[in-house]
């Protein structure tokens, strides 16, 4: 009888864990920024704000100027936890895309449409190609992201890579984000 009481109690046990893994979200908490650039084709920035009591809270602003016209350009973004001795050594996701084919056709890449629309929603930045010059900016908490539910609880580091395209290949600017993720009842 005794076995009996515990099968229930493990389902419900087990049910209440879906039930709750269900329910929760991710958010993403931005710990710093890292920008290289090259000053041929743009100029980029970014930080990190922190505000509230507890200094918990954050803003991350980014503006990058554009010193000339781009009809071709890549994008990589590259997602990174890390190993056991904390280092960021093997990414977990890397995708590399043509930027204008991605403006055209946002569905060709699923985690950058996730980003991307958000950022669109809390700044201006490139709609269409070419990429004209001139100043592209967001400023965000990044609390409206949807991310998807195969990234893990974790820290993190996001680099957003953009070069000119072929035949070249150029730097334009590389972004390091690094944060964590923490999943959170909705």
């Amino acid at each position: 009888m005794a076995g009996e009481s515990r099968v229930p109690l493990l389902a419900i046990g087990w049910i209440l864990l879906v039930a709750v893994y269900v329910d929760a979200k991710h958010i993403v908490y931005m710990n710093r920024v890292e920008v290289i650039n090259n000053l041929k084709y743009a100029n980029a920035t970014a930080d990190i704000r922190r505000y509230g009591p507890s200094l918990r809270n954050y803003v991350a602003d980014f503006r990058v100027e554009a010193f000339q016209t781009f009809t071709n350009a890549m994008v990589s973004t590259i997602y990174y936890v890390p190993n056991l001795a904390g280092r960021y050594d093997k990414a977990f996701y890397n995708r590399t895309i043509n930027f204008c084919t991605y403006l055209r056709q946002p569905a060709t890449d699923r985690v950058l449409k996730m980003v991307y629309e958000n950022l669109m929603q809390r700044g201006h930045l490139p709609k269409r190609c070419p990429i004209t010059a001139g100043t592209y900016a967001f400023n965000t908490s990044f609390d409206g992201l949807q991310l998807p539910g195969f990234l893990p609880e974790s820290n993190f580091r996001f680099d957003l890579n953009f070069h000119r395209g072929a035949p070249n290949y150029e730097l334009v600017f590389h972004g390091y984000w690094y944060g964590e993720i923490r999943r959170v009842a909705s």
